[in-house]
């Protein structure tokens, strides 16, 4: 079975309270919070360490899910690699967590169907780099349950010591729309016709 790689960069998110203060890290207490970009409420469940919307699916504010730039067939039992990078300055971070999800994002939210975490650290880094000095992946394995619309895939990245941020309120997160194209779950059949019809 192939290897499959799929790429993404990651951009920030703050979410607000409905207090209008930024939130260093995740809230403390359930409830709900206004995105300020959008005036979305949201909710906090601080078990889960997620926003959900009112229709139930995790949180993921506009501009944040964007057309992929290409498209990848997967098929079950096939792997999926999920890259990211990113530039990175500051002091060394250990125990940084890599939150790798497949889903499909709508008007509800992102209903997640496949989530793993990985966890890695960041190099301490003085200068500004000229190109991506960080990396981490996670490799899928698609299960038979996979179905066709789980074609959204999303990444965040949070903690370590010292923090980065908070699970929900992280300011880097990334997602393609339309990334996966799932095959091989139901038959296919194109071009179907008479071929030729002949006296013999």
């Amino acid at each position: 079975m192939a290897l499959k790689k799929l790429e993404m960069e990651l951009k920030p998110f703050t979410a607000l309270g409905e207090g209008a203060v930024a939130l260093a890290e995740d809230p403390v207490m359930p409830g709900w919070y206004v995105d300020p970009a959008t005036g979305q409420r949201v909710f906090y469940d601080p078990v889960a360490g997620k926003f959900f919307t009112a229709a139930g699916g995790v949180y993921i504010p506009l501009g944040y899910m964007n057309p992929a730039p290409k498209q990848v067939a997967i098929a079950p039992g096939d792997r999926l690699m999920v890259s990211i990078s990113f530039k990175y300055t500051g002091p060394a971070v250990s125990g940084v967590t890599g939150y790798y999800c497949i889903g499909t994002n709508g008007m509800f939210g992102f209903d997640e169907k496949l989530v793993q975490l990985t966890t890695f650290s960041l190099p301490q880094v003085t200068s500004p780099p000229p190109y991506p000095n960080v990396t981490n992946s996670f490799t899928f394995t698609i299960p038979s349950n996979v179905d066709t619309n789980w074609d959204d895939i999303y990444v965040k990245i949070f903690g370590g010591t010292p923090s980065i941020g908070g699970q929900a309120t992280t300011n880097y997160i990334f997602g393609y729309e339309n990334a996966l194209l799932v095959a091989g779950i139901q038959p296919t059949i194109t071009e179907f016709k008479i071929s030729d019809f002949a006296k013999v």
